[in-house]
């Protein structure tokens, strides 16, 4: 006769199926809390010349919106129409701080035949009601491939040197047949008064300039330096007062000349 099979009675595990269900409701109150996190706080690194609320604006958060419902890869887009930004890098967390890192432009100098500044990476930008005085001015008509010449050398000098710059004279060197010799040649004429002849291949000499200056008791005498023609023993400078009585003393021997050649007439 045969034996009758027991039924197994399935038990349900509801401990484990508490567990489960308390940890997927967690996880789900998370993410809600996170997609629904607004802006906290808003930090902006690494700007000088641009205000945070020119960020602010662009980024499209002045309303403080949801953290991470961001479109990141637009705001950063929209940061990057700012004239004077070359890169930005956005940070978040879930405590609702989003981090704006800001690569600036540093801007160079004006140039008057365009009306316009000039940044270290070539961008022409408004002059933005002044707020970037301070910066030297190009004062002549200067062909754009030598102005480009100069913006990467400026990229080289430290800024408190360039704040020092007043003016800047493209002059380029020309020999007495009109050959140019030196196309990328600039009169500085710098805040303290002093004159400086520089080039675009040696224009990292005006890194030294603080220590000529000392050196040579530029503060006391005043005049032209020259550091286009520089070398490592020799630093040439004339005061002002050397070249007026040189200008003087030609201008004489000219006038001598002219009047012994009308006395033989």
């Amino acid at each position: 006769m045969a034996k009758k099979k027991k039924k197994k009675k399935l038990r349900l595990n509801y401990k484990g199926i508490f567990k489960l269900t308390v940890t997927i409701l967690f996880l789900v109150l998370v993410i809600s809390y996170i997609l629904n996190l607004r802006i906290k706080n808003i930090y902006i690194e690494g700007t000088t010349n641009i205000k945070d609320i020119e960020i602010i604006e662009m980024a499209g958060i002045k309303d403080y919106p949801e953290i991470f419902k961001l479109n990141i890869n637009k705001i950063k887009k929209n940061i990057k129409k700012i004239p004077l930004v070359s890169n930005v890098k956005i940070k978040r967390n879930i405590l609702g701080k989003i981090t704006f890192i800001i690569e600036e432009d540093k801007v160079l100098f004006y140039i008057n035949q365009k009306g316009k500044y000039i940044t270290s990476s070539g961008k022409m930008v408004d002059d933005n009601n002044g707020k970037y005085k301070g910066c030297p001015t190009l004062i002549n008509q200067t062909p754009d491939n030598i102005i480009q010449k100069l913006v990467m050398g400026f990229n080289k000098v430290d800024d408190n040197i360039i704040k020092t710059i007043n003016t800047i004279e493209y002059n380029p060197y020309i020999d007495s047949d009109g050959k140019t010799i030196d196309e990328t040649r600039f009169k500085l004429v710098m805040n303290d008064y002093n004159t400086v002849m520089i080039d675009t291949v040696n224009i990292k000499k005006l890194n030294e300039y603080f220590d000529i200056y000392i050196s040579l008791n530029m503060q006391e005498t005043k005049g032209l330096l020259y550091l286009d023609t520089i070398t490592d023993d020799n630093i040439l400078f004339e005061s002002y007062k050397s070249i007026e009585e040189s200008r003087a003393q030609e201008n004489s021997e000219e006038n001598e000349e002219k009047e012994e050649h009308e006395t033989n007439e």
